[in-house]
C-alpha cells in the first residue's frame, strides 16, 4: 500500500480529536460528515465514526484492491457522488466494515 491513508474507527470523535489537537499539536486537515482528518507536518490521522477507511491516491489503487478483496466486497468499485471520491466497501474476518477509497 503506497501513500495510503488509514482511518482509526471511534465511537465518538470529540474525544481523540480534542486530544490530538490540544494535547499533541495536531490541526484539523478537513471535517465531513461523521469523518475528522487530522495533520501534523506530513503526518496525517483520520477518525470515522463508522468504520476503517483506506485512503488511496488513484483509482488504480482501489481497484487492485478490490481484485485482492473482490470475494469479500460487497460491490465493484463507484463513483459516491457526495464525497466525490471512488470506493468499495468489505469486512475483515471478524466483521468489521472496511471503506477503500480515493482522495
Amino acid at each position: 500500500m503506497l501513500g495510503g491513508l488509514v482511518f482509526l474507527k471511534t465511537a465518538e470523535r470529540t474525544s481523540p480529536v480534542d486530544f490530538f489537537t490540544h494535547r499533541l499539536g495536531m490541526s484539523v486537515w478537513l471535517e465531513q460528515p461523521n469523518i475528522t482528518i487530522l495533520k501534523h507536518g506530513n503526518m496525517i490521522l483520520g477518525f470515522h465514526q463508522s468504520k476503517a477507511v483506506f485512503v488511496y491516491s488513484s483509482t488504480r489503487q482501489v481497484d487492485d484492491m478490490y481484485d485482492k478483496l473482490k470475494v469479500i466486497a460487497d460491490g465493484t468499485p463507484r463513483h459516491n457522488e457526495r464525497y466525490q471520491n471512488y470506493q468499495f466497501f468489505a469486512n475483515d474476518p471478524e466483521g468489521r466494515n472496511l471503506e477503500y477509497i480515493t482522495s
